[in-house]
């Protein structure tokens, strides 16, 4: 716990009961997510990005849409742009999953 001690104004105190200690955490992750969202979302402004839709990326590293959820989820891949219920991913992240999905 000491190493989460601080985080841009955030003190996790003993006088904070577990419960309490347990949200500021999910809080912190939550904000870092955030965080990591947004300079993925200024990377693209700056730059040409290439995106792929989650049918390519699905066919690509040879994954159901399921596994692609998880991935998704647990964080080994963001959704870089989302319209008209369909999400496209950045072509760097579908290859760094694929070289880490199948080795």
């Amino acid at each position: 716990m000491r190493k989460n001690r601080h985080l841009r104004g955030f003190l996790i105190s003993p006088g904070y009961s577990y419960a309490q200690k347990l949200i500021l955490l999910e809080l912190m992750a939550t904000k870092r997510k955030l965080a990591s969202y947004l300079i993925l979302r200024e990377q693209m402004e700056e730059d040409n990005v290439k995106l792929r839709d989650a049918d390519y990326v699905k066919s690509y590293v040879g994954i159901s849409t399921e596994t692609l959820y998880r991935l998704q989820r647990d964080g080994y891949i963001c959704v870089a742009k989302r319209t008209r219920n369909k999400r496209y991913y950045r072509d760097v992240d579908v290859e760094r999953l694929r070289n880490s999905y199948r080795g």
